[in-house]
């Protein structure tokens, strides 16, 4: 599984140190070279899951435009082998324009908050055109200097679960849960929401994520107070009430539990170190 860092855009260590394959024709050639190194350099990764059914990947520019991405776009949109037909073009001229408005609102997200938007369900083309769902992670690419130079999207196809008329309402759900964990969310209101009873929404959530609709709030809480503890100096009272948390006692409960590790142990663990805000337990897929 691939571990993505939950509360910080992702940078390199050195931009310099990325390999810059040859510049597309058109209009990449303007970035500044140590742009292009950052883009180009992860984009490289979309070779990795060439041959990995199930997944698509995918790097834009900070304008929405595709830099790169692995032939599971080319086989969705039946463009087998005709790569520059797509690298500059945007996801509204790409997808049908229920997904691509979705999708260009995800990207809008992350651009103007800069934070990870993750465990996302969207509808999807599955490889062949056929309508599908899959779970998305979208990440923010940033210089060193914390500019925003692109985005990074990967997702996985959720197989067997075939999309329905209602299935908009299970994606309002499912985004309050994972945008919203800090509010007071009730598994009543959240199915009434989604138009399935609670066993059935459950069961739906589950399907997906393999967690209950609960447990999946608390980790998308645990996730944000991650973030929190390593990039703030904030009390733990007060990050635990802005995750979402009751108090600090059931702050602290929680995060043993999914992280292994106390909140201040987690902290000191990241203080000064060059580490991932989220150490995932593989709960999630």
């Amino acid at each position: 599984m691939l571990q993505l860092n939950a509360g910080a855009p992702w940078r390199p260590a050195r931009t310099d140190t990325l390999t810059l394959p040859t510049p597309l024709a058109g209009p990449f050639d303007a970035a500044p070279a140590a742009e292009q190194a950052l883009l180009f350099g992860a984009a490289q990764t979309a070779m990795l899951f060439d041959g990995i059914a199930g997944f698509l990947f995918v790097v834009k520019d900070r304008s929405g435009r595709y830099v790169s991405f692995n032939a599971s776009l080319l086989q969705r949109l039946g463009l087998h082998g005709d790569e520059q037909r797509l690298r500059g073009r945007t996801a509204v001229e790409l997808w049908p324009g229920d997904l691509s408005n979705r999708y260009r609102l995800q990207d809008e997200w992350v651009i103007e908050r800069q934070v990870p938007l993750l465990y996302q369900l969207d509808p999807i083309l599955l490889p062949g055109g056929k309508p599908g769902w899959c779970v998305t992670h979208k990440y923010p690419l940033c210089s060193e200097q914390g500019r925003l130079l692109g985005i990074l999207c990967l997702s996985r196809d959720v197989p067997g679960l075939a999309r329905e008329r209602e299935d908009e309402a299970l994606m309002q759900a499912v985004d309050r849960m994972s945008k919203c964990s800090a509010e007071r969310l009730l598994i009543s209101e959240l199915a009434d929401l989604a138009g399935l009873s609670q066993a059935r929404f459950a069961s739906r959530v589950r399907r997906i994520y393999g967690v209950s609709p609960m447990e999946f709030i608390q980790r998308n809480r645990v996730r944000a107070a991650c973030a929190m503890l390593l990039h703030g100096d904030e009390p733990l009272l007060q990050v635990a009430l802005a995750c979402g948390f009751y108090d600090q006692a059931q702050f602290s409960r929680q995060f043993r539990r999914i992280v292994g590790m106390v909140p201040s142990a987690y902290r000191q663990l990241g203080a000064g170190a060059a580490v991932s805000p989220w150490r995932w337990d593989g709960g999630l897929p």
